[in-house]
């Protein structure tokens, strides 16, 4: 069935217009006001100049002057300020070091030299100089004049033979650490590297001086002398000087002795203590004595003879006996009639040994002296 017409219409006219609870109202339209807000930032920019100067180490010994530098491309006026340590040491001409007596700052254009006179050991360290927000470090190294010296301090060591012998020296001031070496009197190298060494079993030829040498850089090492005494019983090396005039002649009977501590020599003849004049000459520890027998014969001008023959009661067996305390040794000669006086050959050297005893001595006498006699018997 179709709707009407007027009906339609109204349909139509109710969709297109709206309506309140109740009422009907106009549309209506609600404008806002907007606010826009501009924030201006204003940037200002720090000179950093660059550096002309290089981060070095100086190496300063003790007593010098350190001088560091620091110098820029463009200063621009700005002040250098110079710090040690968490520090300030200067900032610009003022110095705020308390020995500042030794502390001087020499600026330039486009930069400044700090001065620290007279360095001591505790001016070693890092310097640092700063530019506005830009910074130098320069690091010091303070060489300290070294000294050492033996340890024990009397600087003498004494075993006995056989024992072991440790020679040590102490380091009692300097810096940085230092190389130890060691080397003997006459300067001739020892491969001993450390402040302590032992030679084992000491034999007495290593008696003698040793030196600690402490070298860390300074212009001179440091040195200590020890001298190692290795104590040992007497040593006799028996030896003769024959000398002859026109008038008289003469022989010398010599005892080289080496003994420590020294040793006290006593002169026998035929197993007799003799008194002798004293002839005694010390060289480098070693100890000459001589018996010098004077007037044994006629010279060459009243001996035509060739046979030497000598005054009959020198003949015998002569001793010297050497005692330290530690041992004997004995050297012997024995002093025969006659010789060829070109030869001049008129003793003999009985022994030349470290020890003997001297009834042994005697013993062999008495039995040259036997054949002597029985020759002449013959």
């Amino acid at each position: 069935m179709k709707m009407p017409l007027l009906i339609r219409i109204f349909v139509v006219f109710a969709h297109s217009v709206p309506f309140l609870e109740g009422c009907k109202s106009k549309p209506s339209t609600t404008t806002t006001p907007s606010t826009t807000t501009t924030t201006r930032t204003t940037t200002t920019t720090v000179y950093s100049p660059t550096f002309a100067s290089d981060p070095r180490t100086f190496v300063v010994n003790e007593g010098n002057n350190i001088t560091l530098p620091c110098y820029v491309d463009d200063l621009g006026g700005l002040q250098i300020i110079w710090e040690r340590a968490n520090k300030t040491l200067a900032v610009g001409d003022t110095v705020y070091q308390e020995d500042g007596n030794r502390v001087q700052v020499q600026n330039r254009e486009n930069g400044s030299t700090i001065v620290i006179r007279e360095a001591e050991e505790k001016d070693a360290g890092e310097y640092v100089c700063k530019v506005a927000d830009v910074e130098l470090k320069h690091t010091v190294q303070i060489i300290v004049r070294p000294e050492v010296e033996p340890d024990p301090k009397s600087g003498v060591v004494t075993v006995k033979e056989g024992e072991h012998a440790t020679l040590s020296c102490k380091v009692t001031r300097g810096n940085p650490e230092m190389a130890i070496n060691w080397e003997l009197e006459s300067g001739y190298p020892i491969f001993w590297f450390g402040l302590s060494n032992t030679i084992p079993e000491a034999r007495r030829w290593s008696s003698g001086v040793y030196r600690c040498t402490a070298d860390n850089g300074w212009p001179e090492p440091a040195t200590a002398e020890i001298r190692l005494d290795v104590q040992h019983a007497p040593i006799i090396q028996t030896t003769t000087l024959t000398d002859w005039t026109q008038y008289w002649t003469k022989l010398v009977f010599k005892c080289i002795i080496t003994a420590s501590p020294l040793a006290t020599v006593e002169w026998y003849k035929d197993g007799q203590l003799m008194e002798v004049e004293e002839d005694v000459t010390t060289r480098e520890g070693v100890v000459t004595h001589r018996l010098n027998m004077n007037e044994m014969g006629h010279g060459v001008e009243w001996n035509d003879n060739e046979t030497w023959v000598l005054e009959q009661d020198r003949l015998g067996l002569y001793e010297c006996r050497a005692n330290n305390g530690m041992g004997e040794a004995y050297g012997a000669f024995e002093l025969i009639s006659s010789c060829e006086r070109r030869q001049a050959q008129c003793y003999k050297i009985v022994k030349d040994l470290e020890k003997m005893v001297p009834t042994q001595l005697l013993n062999n006498t008495e039995l040259n002296n036997d054949d002597e006699d029985s020759k002449k018997d013959v």
